[in-house]
């Protein structure tokens, strides 16, 4: 089974489109599927729209009142979604605007299902990714803070931290989880999907990205990610997981059946 988490706020104007061509990409499979929408305090017609959906798919939709941020939708998402879920089946996660290119998403569950990597990421700074459509400031910013995230983290060959889009194999979720516990996602805002990383990769599981182009022109709508409180983000992420390192933080220890899992801090 393949699971679909989507966090939305405010994505009346996107989600129709995007969950439409989601249902026939993820039929074009052939294996059963749910697409988990979680409407984060949204004000507009998001959860109305995503209720018609369910009525000709397999689409859900829990909600927050109010707005709780990200990191709170994250793990409302992931928690429902491994709810049934086997070892073996794969969460995939996505942008609600329609800048994740869903033709690449074949690619991704095959590398998970192939047992290549646990976790694949979208990547548009990956060999032959590319971002389109978007202002020299975004681009400037968000590429400068990959380069630090990635010197600073020391995560080897990979390009891409902050996109929502990706297939995660649900055991390998599910131990992280349970290594963490509360402590899995801290930080509220978009950051949390660096946070995320970081702590899998301390778990030494096996990360890899499939290339994409980004095109920001499939969203209607500007960006909901507010560049300054992302940056402060980053920096307040950057110190409390440096922190910890040099403290000499150990990794959570996972229940028995993770074993194996750990590996060296990165």
């Amino acid at each position: 089974m393949i699971v679909a988490v989507i966090p939305a706020y405010n994505e009346e104007l996107n989600l129709g489109r995007l969950l439409t061509q989601l249902d026939r990409v993820l039929s074009g499979l052939g294996e059963p599927f749910r697409i988990l929408v979680v409407d984060d305090g949204s004000t507009d017609g998001t959860r109305s729209l995503v209720e018609q959906c369910g009525r000709r798919s397999p689409v859900e939709v829990r909600s927050h009142q109010p707005n709780q941020g990200v990191g709170q939708a994250f793990r409302t998402g992931f928690a429902w979604g491994l709810e049934g879920a086997g070892d073996d089946d794969i969460l995939v996660t996505l942008e609600a605007d329609n800048t994740s290119d869903l033709a690449i998403l074949p690619e991704m569950v095959r590398r998970v299902r192939a047992g290549a990597n646990d976790v694949v990421l979208a990547s548009c700074y990956a060999a032959s990714g590319n971002v389109t459509n978007t202002t020299l400031l975004r681009r400037l910013l968000s590429a400068t803070a990959n380069v630090l995230v990635r010197m600073l983290f020391r995560f080897g060959r990979l390009r891409t931290f902050s996109s929502f889009y990706r297939a995660y194999r649900v055991g390998s979720l599910r131990r992280a989880m349970d290594a963490y516990g509360e402590r899995f996602i801290e930080e509220p805002g978009f950051v949390c999907m660096v946070e995320v990383l970081v702590k899998l990769r301390r778990l030494n599981l096996r990360l890899g990205e499939v290339p994409m182009i980004l095109d920001c022109k499939q969203r209607i709508g500007p960006s909901k990610m507010k560049i300054l409180r992302t940056m402060l983000g980053y920096a307040r992420l950057t110190v409390a997981l440096l922190g910890r390192e040099r403290r000499g933080a150990r990794v959570p220890r996972t229940p028995r059946r993770a074993t194996g899992l750990i590996g060296l801090l990165p």
